[in-house]
């Protein structure tokens, strides 16, 4: 990034364009986490502020920006802080992984082009971390190769310098609402699984005959067993999982093998 020309366009495609010659020196420019730092509005060249719908959420998700361009740091900040996120912004990549890990509703977005480690790197370091912050990855060329291996980095996302605002906004909505749902579906397994974690094995083979279909006389002689005995089971099966009926119970059991 550090010799390419570079565009943010507004929703209405009017774009700023800002070479290697409008740089400020990046010493002493520091990560910013709030709102009151003074910086110039994303605007047309006849000064209209872009307009930036706010996503109609409760809370307010944070975005990490990382991007060597000092410029860019300020206008990337004012756009997500107008589209109503809260914003953290860092010059390198080693930065941001010298700060602890996102726990809250959060999402990355980086430029593959960094000094030092690239947004590449960076995402295949949070990859084997077994992190699954949510990211977008912005890049000046477009490259399949590297568009392929960001995603398999577990980029949500792949955006080729000039981006439109509106373009980026959206992709991080859609980032932000996909990890909210994954994160969902794991709570949700992670639940069933504990719910049938508490079975006993003999309790887990009448579950089996369950599952089957077979109805108790079936299951008795199969395990070897009373039919009083496996009523007992199956119904301290049902007690512990919570499930109100059969079908219930199918579909707790679907739940807790789902893979996510």
């Amino acid at each position: 990034m550090n010799s390419d020309a570079l565009v943010m366009c507004s929703s209405n495609n009017v774009c700023l364009h800002f070479s290697s010659d409008t740089r400020r020196s990046d010493e002493d420019y520091s990560p910013d986490l709030g709102p009151d730092s003074g910086d110039p509005t994303l605007a047309s060249a006849t000064g209209n502020t872009t307009d930036v719908t706010i996503p109609a959420i409760e809370t307010r998700p944070t975005i990490h920006f990382v991007e060597d361009d000092s410029i860019l740091c300020e206008l990337g900040r004012d756009l997500f802080q107008s589209a109503g996120y809260e914003v953290a912004i860092y010059q390198t990549a080693e930065n941001f992984l010298n700060a602890p890990r996102p726990t809250d509703d959060a999402c990355l977005v980086v430029d593959m082009s960094l000094p030092g480690m690239t947004g590449l790197m960076l995402l295949e370091t949070l990859q084997a971390e077994g992190c699954d912050l949510p990211s977008i990855m912005l890049t000046g060329h477009d490259d399949a190769k590297t568009a392929v291996a960001a995603l398999k980095a577990g980029a949500h996302d792949f955006i080729e310098k000039p981006a439109d605002s509106s373009v980026l906004i959206n992709s991080v909505a859609e980032a932000l609402e996909h990890a909210r749902v994954m994160r969902a579906q794991v709570q949700e397994r992670d639940h069933a699984m504990a719910c049938f974690d508490a079975l006993t094995p003999r309790e887990n083979d009448v579950l089996e005959g369950m599952l089957d279909g077979k109805p108790n006389k079936i299951i008795a002689a199969g395990l070897e067993i009373s039919q009083r005995t496996v009523e007992y089971h199956r119904a301290s099966v049902m007690s512990k999982t919570g499930a109100s009926s059969l079908t219930a119970l199918v579909q707790l059991y679907l739940t807790a093998t789902r893979k996510i």
